[in-house]
């Protein structure tokens, strides 16, 4: 498994994204503390210079594991759920474009609170035809790039559907897709699953991404979850993507992204 650090040019001071700052500082400092790749929360591919990165990357001798999408809901209120069509191709071209940029690398794009709420809609059946018509046209460009989406499984407090992963694997079944996959979070698990390892295993060939955080959402090894018992059942179903650490920047950026990568390490046996 590779161990990623989150990053993202700017973010309010409670949002869990450990390090903050231009590319030109955060994907060096990743490199220079060990970690072997970055998740960059990326409000829009079009306005990046993707050749930039990749120098910084191949400089910093990290790659890119994943990319975050949940500003355009957060600041854009675009989302594939959206009951304006216009709206909702909005997000697709927005979710599109990301994919260019992860296909370099091998990464996975999120699918996070871009899905939408229901909330947000007239009824849950509406939201749900509209999200599952919206990741339909995204997985005819998923799969010919092969660049997988992952489906963010979010607690209650801050999604009001697909909040446990058996909910998300039953959305997910009949895409039927190996770019279409479930993404795990030790946070949101902590609060929905009763048993997060047999959860994991039921989600066997499913899963394409991991976020972790202590059950405080501080840095790995600074709360109680059972971070070992999780990595052993990623193991049991063959799970080789990324850990990437998605916490408080508590008691400060520096800090908790150094202490999350000496846990992991200690966790993974590296």
């Amino acid at each position: 498994m590779k161990l990623a650090i989150t990053g993202k040019e700017s973010a309010p001071e409670k949002a869990p994204f450990v390090l903050r700052g231009p590319y030109e500082t955060i994907i060096p400092k990743a490199g220079k503390m060990g970690y072997d790749a970055i998740e960059l929360h990326i409000h829009d591919s079009a306005a990046i210079d993707r050749a930039k990165i990749r120098k910084l990357m191949d400089e910093a001798g990290i790659t890119l594991s994943s990319i975050g999408t949940g500003s355009a809901y957060s600041e854009d209120r675009i989302s594939l759920s959206n009951e304006d069509a216009s709206v909702r191709e909005q997000a697709i071209k927005r979710l599109e474009m990301h994919m260019d940029t992860a296909k370099e690398y091998d990464a996975v794009v999120i699918v996070g609170l871009i899905k939408g709420l229901v909330r947000d809609c007239s009824s849950r059946d509406v939201c749900i035809r509209n999200l599952s018509e919206s990741l339909t046209k995204l997985v005819k460009k998923a799969e010919a790039d092969r660049v997988p989406l992952v489906l963010e499984v979010i607690n209650r407090y801050e999604s009001d559907f697909l909040t446990t992963i058996e909910e998300t694997l039953d959305f997910l079944a009949p895409f039927n897709s190996e770019q279409l996959l479930l993404h795990i979070d030790t946070f949101h698990m902590n609060i929905e699953q009763a048993s997060i390892p047999d959860s994991i295993r039921r989600a066997k060939g499913k899963i394409g991404h991991c976020h972790v955080a202590d059950s405080d959402r501080w840095y790995v090894g600074h709360g109680h979850y059972d971070f070992a018992g999780t990595i052993q059942a990623l193991r049991d179903i063959g799970y080789d993507r990324a850990l990437a650490v998605e916490s408080l920047m508590y008691p400060d950026s520096d800090t908790s992204a150094e202490e999350s990568l000496k846990s992991l390490r200690s966790l993974v046996g590296e």
